[in-house]
């Protein structure tokens, strides 16, 4: 598939699953993965801004790639959750993403140190 998952903070379920979602609505073919998406109550375009700032893989050239490719296979990554329980894990992934674990010298400076 010619993913890369070194800047990627979602699972191979995770791109694989959004690749060929992303594919389906692309060719305006439902398939498994619109099929899952719709009984899980997940909106592509709700998803897709996140889903974007998690993984390189699924925007600009590399989503030119996609639509080009065959249709991938994949199954619902996320066991258990609904569409909207989705979305906060990935949101709050990307909040963890951005959190800069180190302290800044401003921060340290307002915590007097």
């Amino acid at each position: 598939m010619g993913i890369s998952t070194a800047s990627s903070c979602l699972t191979r379920a995770e791109e694989a699953f959004l690749r060929a979602l992303l594919w389906e609505e692309s060719h305006l073919q439902p398939g498994p993965a619109t099929r899952a998406a719709s009984e899980h109550g997940l909106s592509l375009l709700r998803c897709l801004e996140v889903a974007n700032r998690l993984s390189p893989n699924l925007h600009g050239e590399a989503l030119a790639r996609i639509h080009e490719e065959t249709c991938p296979t994949a199954e619902w990554p996320w066991p258990g959750l609904m569409g909207p329980e989705v979305l906060r894990l990935l949101w709050s992934r990307l909040g963890s993403k951005n959190e800069d674990p180190a302290p800044t010298a401003a921060a340290n400076l307002r915590s007097g140190q």
